[in-house]
């Protein structure tokens, strides 16, 4: 299997998990490794568990765990957003669980009551981890019992922009013990480089469809002044790989970097930068 050319600047990364996958895969969901993927923010720990799933035909839900609440409260609970695992047929599936960090993470929340919600969290997927079944929220607000025994469980989080986290780190932040018997590998996104940045842009499918749509753009000027902006901010960079996209819409939006007075907006096949 070839890397997915989008991804930038994750092949240790890539390797590992595609190998992950493999198993999965050619087991029929019998072996599932579970594992936790740190990184920090925008360096695409999403974006390369969802590519690889697209590119080895694995069904994939993402789940945002910062917004769950405890089930049996208001809010969105963990056998509402597991609804979607009903649709995929039994096949071996991917669970990407984002934000996991702030379920445990000392400092994230600050009330008792916010705490012990989220604590439930975290023991609600230690329940389906242990199970072959979850009961997930089904049509007309009926519970319903799904396999889960094919699932493979991805836990994802910026963990305050730590690198390189181990086991032993995970239990000091509080994840705890019983999980990570269960969840017992990490893998690391690394933070994207200068270069990475570039190539990312060189790639983007925004910007073509951007230069397609303004006629009067010359595209080798267009990247120099966006790369010349992305030097400008790389070591104040907090979006990662967001930050080129960031930089694309301001470009054209904008006409070009300078403020300028934004006018009417009307609906063209073709647009000019000078309007």
């Amino acid at each position: 299997m070839t890397q997915p050319q989008e991804i930038i600047g994750q092949d240790t990364t890539i390797k590992d998990v595609t190998k992950i996958f493999d198993i999965l895969k050619a087991s029929g969901g019998e072996i599932r490794p579970h594992f936790i993927l740190t990184g920090s923010s925008g360096s695409g720990k999403s974006f390369v568990i969802a590519s690889l799933c697209s590119s080895l035909d694995i069904p994939f839900i993402e789940v945002n765990a910062a917004q769950l609440t405890k089930e049996g409260t208001s809010g969105n609970s963990v056998s509402k957003v597991l609804a979607p695992l009903a649709r995929t047929g039994g096949r071996p599936t991917i669970c990407f669980v984002d934000e996991f960090d702030k379920l445990f993470i000392s400092g994230n929340n600050n009330s008792d009551l916010a705490h012990e919600s989220t604590n439930g969290v975290q023991n609600e997927f230690l329940k389906i981890l242990e199970s072959d079944e979850a009961s997930v929220y089904g049509d007309y607000g009926k519970y319903v019992n799904i396999p889960v025994k094919n699932v493979l469980f991805v836990f994802a989080g910026a963990f305050n922009g730590e690198e390189d986290i181990s086991l032993d780190r995970l239990r000091e932040l509080g994840l705890k013990t019983e999980f990570l018997g269960r969840v017992g590998l990490v893998y690391n996104t690394k933070q994207l480089t200068l270069e990475n940045l570039y190539q990312i842009l060189e790639g983007s499918h925004l910007l073509r469809n951007y230069l397609n749509l303004f006629d009067d753009a010359d595209e080798e000027t267009v990247k120099l002044l966006i790369k010349a902006k992305i030097k400008e901010n790389f070591e104040n960079n907090t979006l990662g790989a967001r930050m080129v996209n960031t930089l694309i819409h301001q470009y054209f939006i904008k006409g070009g970097f300078e403020d300028k007075e934004v006018k009417q907006i009307t609906f063209q096949k073709k647009l000019s930068l000078k309007k």
